[in-house]
């Protein structure tokens, strides 16, 4: 029979209490550490099996699930009795990592948006996901005369598209409103304004009239004025970042506001693509 923990990783008992364990208390903050400064689940379960710290007796390899388990346990900040291992704020920051990163989980209603906005880096054209192959999650652009294919994971691209909003959020000063356009004249405000003219010309019209028309006319010509509230978003979001806010929930408010597009790469990277046509690589950002 496999030997089974009786108490979380990272504590022992001692003379009937239980204590921290000092080595396992060591692995328990390296992990938090690790998470919070972007590594994946597998990276910090492959780090544990390197360093040699055993979560079960029987088996020194540590699998992913062992590492979320330990990000999960609010026993690490003292509850129930147990002896405090993790602070309040890196447990609390940790639980917004994992509701981050599991925007992406396969076939949730969260990983719409990053469907809706995921295009080929080659033609620009939409890439559309299956799971068709095998079970494996694919990534195929749309445009009859492009057909690049990628073959990537929901947590794959979860995991590049946060490492590009954290190069993003170091560099606030890219997050610029693109150029307002103004919308063309539609063909009810070309005929209204058409109208009224014609009304002045005749001079014969009554006040209530022209008053009317000149209403509309303004309307249609607020209608066309470009909306500021991006703009405002946009700059609201710049300010907290300078501040120093750069957390889970910050990230994912940076997704929603200032990207276009995600940019997927025949060679599984991902590049984000602001409203302002700035392209955010691996590592750099450089203007479209």
């Amino acid at each position: 029979m496999a030997w089974q923990r009786k108490i979380p990783f990272g504590y022992m008992i001692r003379d009937g209490v239980v204590q921290p364990h000092p080595q396992e208390t060591d692995a328990v903050q390296y992990i938090f550490g690790q998470y919070l400064s972007g590594a994946s689940l597998l990276a910090i379960a492959e780090d544990m099996t390197r360093l040699g710290v055993r979560y079960h007796q029987h088996t020194a390899d540590w699998n992913k699930n062992m590492v979320k388990r330990i990000l999960e346990n609010s026993k690490y900040i003292g509850v129930d009795g147990y002896p405090r291992l993790v602070s309040d704020e890196d447990f609390t920051a940790a639980q917004r990592q994992r509701r981050l990163r599991s925007i992406y989980a396969p076939l949730a209603p969260e990983i719409r948006p990053i469907c809706g906005m995921a295009v080929c880096a080659q033609c620009g054209g939409r890439m559309a996901r299956g799971t068709r192959s095998r079970g494996r999650v694919q990534w195929k652009c749309q445009n009859l005369n492009c057909e690049q294919s990628v073959f990537l994971s929901d947590e794959a691209l979860a995991e590049l598209v946060v490492g590009r909003l954290r190069e993003l959020a170091q560099s606030p000063h890219l997050l610029t409103a693109p150029e307002p356009q103004r919308a063309a004249p539609t063909m009810d405000a070309i005929r209204l304004q058409n109208e009224l003219t014609m009304a002045l010309n005749r001079g014969s019209e009554k006040p209530e009239y022209l008053k009317s028309l000149a209403l509309a006319v303004t309307a249609q010509r607020y209608g066309q004025l470009p909306d500021p509230t991006p703009a405002h978003d946009l700059e609201r979001l710049r300010a907290q970042l300078e501040r120093g806010h750069a957390g889970a929930d910050t990230l994912v408010d940076l997704l929603t506001t200032a990207v276009r597009a995600v940019r997927l790469t025949p060679d599984k990277k991902v590049e984000l693509e602001l409203d302002n046509g700035i392209i955010i690589a691996e590592k750099e950002a450089q203007s479209a």
